[in-house]
């Protein structure tokens, strides 16, 4: 019998664990206007080869990761091509996951495959949102 209740016990924590550590909420909607305004106004800078006001859209620490404007826009030619030459974004409501905010961009590269973009943000001290880092995964789908 207590083997049993274990088992259970140890069941129930397994199914409720992804469900506390990854709980999605939403971000208030004048902040969610502001965030995916930063995120489009990078798309359009990127499109332009515009680094430097590609560049300053990113959080300072991320600035002084990679150095200088130039670094930048060759990182994303080089790793974000997808997001460099977009022919199309889909954004979605950006959400809090895991204490992060995430907005989550699906675009259309040249070639019509589906990249799913996310996006992490932060407040600057000035108050304004920023583009804290982006992780890039190519999804099966193609577009027509």
């Amino acid at each position: 019998m207590k083997r049993r209740f274990l088992g259970m016990a140890v069941l129930l924590a397994a199914l409720a664990m992804p469900f506390y550590s990854s709980v999605a909420m939403d971000v208030d909607p004048m902040d969610a206007e502001s965030i995916q305004a930063v995120v489009q106004l990078q798309l359009r800078a990127l499109a332009e080869d515009d680094a430097v006001g590609a560049f300053s859209l990113t959080t300072s620490s991320t600035r002084v990761q990679i150095g200088n404007p130039d670094n930048f826009l060759r990182m994303i030619k080089e790793e974000y091509a997808p997001i460099y030459r977009n022919r199309h974004a889909i954004f979605s409501p950006p959400e809090v996951i895991d204490g992060d905010i995430i907005e989550m961009v699906r675009v259309t590269d040249r070639d019509n495959r589906v990249w799913v973009a996310l996006y992490r943000m932060e407040r600057d001290i000035d108050g304004s949102w920023k583009i804290d880092g982006c992780r890039l995964l190519e999804t099966t789908s193609i577009s027509v």
